[in-house]
């Protein structure tokens, strides 16, 4: 019984394409143009990324790590090493646009850092380069990565006893 059903279903599956391209018989080379055309969907790899992954996006480490790391980014960005950032539940967002597709559990997961913050750096291989429990100064980050990035000077700004710290930890 289960049988007849299934080849009556692939009958009226074909008999239903037969119908629709007697009707518009050059149907498949449009959908084949159409396809061409379109544009190519861009895949999510994490490598050449920093990631910045923390329980929240008010949490004292992620806006500590981001007021580190803004003078930075425009030569992370230039350089096409991608900064996304994962904070709680919410959306995660590459180079501060939202990856809507992305699940943030699932990223954290991948990159062993359930809880927390963390600073990853995945290379061009596809290989964690470091990864920090804490925040680092931008030097250190482009230092311990291996980039040949040059920290942005800030000659201006004034020395900061908590920059002092943590360049000594």
């Amino acid at each position: 019984m289960g049988l007849s059903f299934l080849i009556i279903a692939i009958c009226l599956v074909f008999g239903s394409i037969a119908a629709v391209l007697s009707i518009r018989p050059n149907l498949l080379p449009e959908i084949g143009a159409n396809l061409r055309r379109a544009d190519p969907v861009k895949k999510f790899s994490p490598r050449n990324t920093l990631f910045i992954i923390g329980p929240a996006a008010n949490h004292a480490a992620c806006r500590m790590q981001r007021r580190l790391l803004k003078p930075a980014i425009p030569a992370l960005i230039r350089e096409d090493i991608a900064v996304i950032e994962v904070y709680g539940d919410d959306t995660p967002r590459k180079n501060g646009d939202p990856i809507e597709w992305l699940d943030p559990s699932l990223l954290r997961h991948a990159l062993d850092a359930e809880s927390g913050f963390f600073l990853i750096y995945v290379d061009p291989a596809g290989k964690a380069r470091f990864r920090s429990e804490a925040p680092m100064v931008t030097a250190d980050i482009l230092q311990r990565a291996q980039l040949e990035i040059d920290a942005p000077n800030r000659t201006h700004a004034k020395k900061s006893s908590v920059l002092k710290k943590l360049r000594a930890a």
